[in-house]
């Protein structure tokens, strides 16, 4: 059996969020359908089907992640039987410190949902987030040891903001990914104000041919990474979506190519281990982008 076509795995443990960001895709599930949560026997056969797979990165997000009672335990596994790197989307409101103290002895990484530097601004983005409690968890998780970074939407043309947050995270040595709002009117614009506010501390640049431009930027002792995210959706770029080569597993073990596609397979994981490298191997985003969007 040939390895899959695509190497990053986004699994989606719940549907459910705490939070009320109006610009949330929930990463494209379909709206107005019950909570569900996925299931953590489902989810150590998959990671055991997966395990000797070309995998580069397995990536918990939801709905927020936390609202899983047992999605520490879901890390842990997949730290201990993958060698892929681990990530985790979340908006940190609910992580205790119990849980910190297990996940600082995972490679685990945690990528911030992070709007503002506003206390208003996040109060109304989130509908329920505190920004001190969030700045608060950041301390804890960094002092811990736990690599964490920023990911910012980028809501509208208030560059100011976004400048605000460029500073913070240089000055907390954070790295940090802008991702502008895909279907807002104008955001495939937004990069042309952006890029000179980077450009100034910049001390490196890459576009790394994916849709994603880099920056390091220094000031002082302090330096960071900003990851822009010209997202390819703007423009339906099929040749460079592929180069993502991601593939997401919905709570339901549906799996989704895009965001902007419907999920319209179901895997089967009682059928066992070759029919899954099949299914996936047949609905990798390679094969589906090349088809079209």
């Amino acid at each position: 059996m040939k390895s899959i076509k695509w190497n990053k795995l986004r699994i989606l443990v719940t549907n459910k969020c705490n939070y009320q960001c109006p610009f949330c895709h929930n990463e494209g599930q379909e709206k107005g359908v019950k909570f569900s949560m996925m299931s953590f026997d489902s989810f150590k056969m998959l990671i055991d089907f997966l395990n000797d797979q070309q995998i580069s990165e397995i990536n918990f997000s939801g709905g927020e992640p936390f609202l899983h009672k047992e999605i520490v335990k879901m890390i842990c596994y997949a730290d201990q039987h993958m060698k892929c790197d681990i990530s985790c989307a979340t908006n940190l409101s609910l992580i205790t410190d119990e849980q910190i103290d297990i996940l600082k002895g995972t490679r685990v990484k945690f990528n911030i949902q992070f709007p503002f530097i506003s206390e208003k601004e996040f109060s109304k983005s989130t509908g329920t987030g505190n920004l001190y409690n969030i700045i608060d968890k950041i301390k804890i998780i960094k002092k811990s040891g736990i690599n964490i970074g920023l990911n910012t939407v980028i809501q509208s043309p208030d560059y100011l903001s976004i400048e605000n947050i460029i500073r913070f995270a240089l000055e907390n040595d954070l790295p940090l990914k802008l991702l502008p709002q895909i279907g807002l009117k104008g955001s495939n614009q937004f990069v042309y104000n952006i890029r000179p506010m980077l450009e100034k501390n910049a001390v490196s640049f890459i576009d790394k041919g994916t849709g994603a431009l880099k920056w390091i930027i220094q000031s002082g002792d302090h330096q960071t990474s900003v990851l822009y995210i010209d997202s390819p959706c703007f423009r339906r770029d099929i040749k460079t979506c592929r180069n993502y080569g991601e593939i997401r597993v919905l709570p339901d073990f549906k799996l989704q190519s895009c965001i902007l596609k419907e999920a319209n397979v179901q895997l089967n994981l009682d059928e066992g281990k070759v029919m899954l490298l099949i299914n996936l191997k047949d609905y990798g985003t390679t094969s589906i982008n090349a088809k079209g969007v």
